[in-house]
């Protein structure tokens, strides 16, 4: 019963392809050996854990799972488990404090002083330790340049470039966006 295996042939009509299969089956065809393959054993799930959502954590829960094909739980096993495998590699949580610190660190002294001297200028009560900030039309234009300038300094800790209109090359930049963007 070995029959030597073909490639499905080019037909011409249906009948000439209703004939075929009633003389053939599609266990003598094949196209390709198949190849070898990886398997990868899952191990058995045997310690289950409890996790508690609010309703509208658990409703956005079912519908990510759900573009994704997978039924809540397994898509919350999913993400716990890659979570688990990135270990140390996980996006750490900052404290206020610690983003002070890092803040304090990486600010350079005339940005130090900058801030020092807008605070004063608009202090009520002790420069060190004021109760209010009374900030006029100016002064609030000095605080949005002096904040945009804090904030690309942070960025800048995480090669983050901002680019402003100020910046020489910002049309430039703005010109490859525009265009990438078109594309």
């Amino acid at each position: 019963m070995s029959k030597e295996k073909e490639l499905i042939p080019q037909f011409e009509s249906e009948e000439q392809e209703a004939e075929y299969w009633d003389s053939h089956s599609p266990l003598d065809l094949t196209t390709v050996e198949p190849k070898a393959q990886k398997l990868r054993v899952r191990r058995v799930k045997d310690r289950p854990i409890t996790l508690r959502l609010d309703s509208e954590s658990r409703s956005k829960l079912n519908k990510l799972a759900a573009k994704q094909g997978l039924g809540p739980s397994t898509f919350a096993r999913l993400i716990l488990t890659s979570a688990i495998e990135q270990g140390d590699r996980l996006a750490k949580r900052v404290t206020v404090d610690e983003l002070r610190n890092v803040l304090e660190e990486i600010t350079p002294q005339s940005v130090k002083e900058r801030a020092a001297l807008l605070v004063k200028e608009a202090a009520i009560g002790e420069p060190d330790n004021p109760i209010f900030l009374i900030l006029g039309q100016s002064q609030i234009n000095e605080w949005e340049e002096f904040g945009l300038q804090a904030i690309c300094t942070l960025l800048a800790r995480y090669n983050i470039h901002v680019i402003t209109p100020k910046h020489s090359e910002y049309k430039k930049v703005e010109n490859i966006i525009t265009q990438v963007g078109e594309h």
